[in-house]
């Protein structure tokens, strides 16, 4: 394999770089909320907050697909999950 196949090209790069700070950022907001937010009232609080975790990281991480289909209503919303 030579170098210049190694390389990733700069738009490969930006698109990871975007997917990863977006899911970051949500995952680090939804954390967050789960410390110093209202909390969860009844007996799955551990199934509300992983749900919550893992749609924050999957929405970040997948987020051409999710910002289309949640994020046009509230685009701030979407990318502060759950404080929107």
């Amino acid at each position: 394999m030579t170098a210049d196949a190694a390389r990733m090209p700069a738009s490969l790069r930006v698109f990871v770089a975007v997917s990863l700070s977006l899911c970051a950022l949500r995952t680090t907001s939804a954390a967050a909320f789960l410390l110093f937010g209202a909390g969860f009232e009844g007996r799955h609080a551990t199934a509300e907050a992983f749900f919550l975790l893992s749609k924050a990281f999957l929405g970040g991480l997948f987020w051409f697909i999710s910002l289309p289909i949640e994020g046009w209503r509230n685009p701030i919303a979407w990318l502060f999950i759950p404080w929107g």
